[in-house]
């Protein structure tokens, strides 16, 4: 799960006025800080089945606040892959859709089988680009947090 931990002493550094606040506020404004960003990380996720972007999800502990996406292929979409042969099945069913083909396993038809082919090999030739979502959100959460603390006070 690609994921990033918020440790409260660490924020005095990134947020102005966060120190002077009293633990309690700080913790209002992070937990509300990244609620507020929840949304957005969902509107800038890749959709395909919709599973990536349902994903998003937060745990508060006494410490910390772990931010994360948590489906299973999170960590290529956000960090990419180096060259690999992907399984074939997963591509076939994507291509199914992004084709809207009416074919049914294990009868694909030629275009859906010559997109998942295609995909398939380019992908173990490439690799897998990273979509840095959570690491481009990163600022945006930070001003959302500073914004929570500063209407707190």
């Amino acid at each position: 799960m690609p994921g990033k931990t918020v440790k409260l002493e660490n924020f005095a550094q990134e947020i102005e006025g966060f120190s002077k606040a009293t633990l309690k506020e700080q913790r209002v404004a992070v937990v509300s800080g990244v609620m507020r960003s929840l949304p957005e990380l969902v509107a800038a996720s890749p959709v395909d089945t919709g599973s990536y972007a349902a994903s998003w999800d937060f745990t508060e502990t006494e410490q910390n606040v772990i931010l994360g996406n948590f489906a299973p292929h999170a960590p290529i979409i956000e960090k990419g892959a180096r060259p690999f042969t992907p399984p074939i099945r997963p591509l076939l069913a994507w291509a199914k859709r992004v084709l809207r083909s009416s074919s049914q396993p294990p009868d694909y038809d030629s275009e859906v089988w010559d997109l998942a082919k295609g995909v398939q090999n380019k992908i173990a030739k490439e690799g897998m680009e990273p979509r840095n979502i959570l690491e481009k959100m990163i600022p945006k959460i930070i001003k959302n947090i500073r914004e929570e603390l500063a209407r707190g006070r």
